[in-house]
């Protein structure tokens, strides 16, 4: 009986060691992840998930480094199995399509994006993320239906509004984007780009004086590539 109460507080003292020492390691790799030491971060979290390998976040905490690395395909096999151990983690599900985005194969980004918004319709982040990828595909009006959606779920995200006026300008429906361009520069005053870009649809709708009034204003606020553009078109 005694030999066996020993064995099972050997056994405590060793889960307990091994959990202590499991957290340890991934401050660390967290701390190097923060400093951008991307190779020490990745080989912490190699040893947090050799001592864990059941614990999803080793794998998904190593699969955001590489993502920041740039290292796509290993990211997406840590994301791949982060969700073989966490099904409905919705963070890996958002950076694994993130890594299909960067390759440039938009169709299994969009699976990721719709297997969360199939459950959440009104998930702005997912929105955003699958217009993008629509937008990849070259299918800018599903693109700008996702992002109506979000509008109506986020009225005053400006930077919702800047992504709309973006299609709208490749789509060539001007007056729609300067007025998207107009809540952008309500709702992100820091923007000062904002105004260049008005200038340049203006100059599309060939209503030049008020293209000269928004390169002006580009100019007050230190936007230099307006300069040649005003001299050109303005004096």
């Amino acid at each position: 009986m005694r030999n066996k109460i020993f064995m099972l507080a050997l056994m405590a003292c060793s889960l307990f060691t091994k959990a202590q020492q499991g957290a340890e390691i991934l401050i660390q790799a967290n701390r190097a992840t923060l400093e951008r030491n991307f190779d020490e971060a990745i080989r912490l979290y190699g040893q947090f998930i050799k001592l864990n390998p059941s614990d999803f976040r080793g794998y998904f905490n190593r699969g955001t480094t590489e993502y920041n690395a740039a290292r796509y395909d290993d990211a997406i096999r840590d994301f791949t199995q982060t969700l073989s151990l966490n099904p409905i983690y919705k963070e890996a599900y958002y950076f694994r399509g993130l890594c299909y985005v960067e390759q440039k194969k938009y169709p299994l980004a969009l699976v990721d994006y719709n297997k969360i918004l199939d459950k959440d319709p009104g998930n702005v982040s997912f929105l955003k993320l699958r217009s993008d990828a629509y937008v990849g595909q070259g299918q800018n009006d599903l693109a700008l239906k996702d992002l109506d959606v979000a509008l109506t779920l986020d009225k005053l995200s400006g930077d919702l509004y800047k992504r709309r006026a973006e299609i709208k300008v490749v789509k060539k429906d001007f007056e729609g984007a300067i007025k998207d361009y107009n809540s952008v520069q309500i709702l992100m005053p820091t923007y000062k780009m904002v105004h260049y870009i008005k200038g340049n649809i203006y100059m599309q709708l060939n209503e030049v004086d008020f293209a000269c009034e928004e390169y002006k204003l580009a100019l007050a606020s230190n936007i230099i590539v307006a300069e040649r553009v005003f001299e050109s078109t303005c004096q």
